[in-house]
């Protein structure tokens, strides 16, 4: 697989509701679907990573977990930003393109 470019993304310090480091996770999207990939990332922020992004990824999804109980929360990112993205200001409250939920779910 052959790399097009990379992409580096900040990835904040957000406490969960146990006052503790938010999960991030980041893993790449593909195809016109939504197809999840391989995961490029998984840490607890304060952090700047950079990564190559593969060639066919059409974007990143990233995932928060605000509660490690629950499911975490995630957002889509398409297209794939040119050069940055910021976790932090990723919209986790609207209905993601590929989300199998119905409007009275969600």
């Amino acid at each position: 697989m052959t790399l097009s470019s990379k992409l580096s993304i900040t990835w904040p310090e957000i406490t969960n509701e146990r006052a503790v480091p938010m999960l991030w996770l980041g893993a790449w999207l593909l195809g016109p679907n939504g197809e999840e990939g391989d995961w490029f990332h998984s840490g607890r922020g304060a952090a700047v990573t950079e990564h190559e992004v593969p060639t066919g990824v059409t974007g990143v999804r990233i995932r928060r977990w605000p509660n490690e109980g629950l499911a975490p929360e995630y957002a889509d990112v398409i297209p794939v930003p040119q050069s940055e993205l910021a976790a932090e200001f990723v919209s986790f409250n609207k209905r993601q393109p590929f989300s199998v939920l119905t409007g009275e779910e969600f």
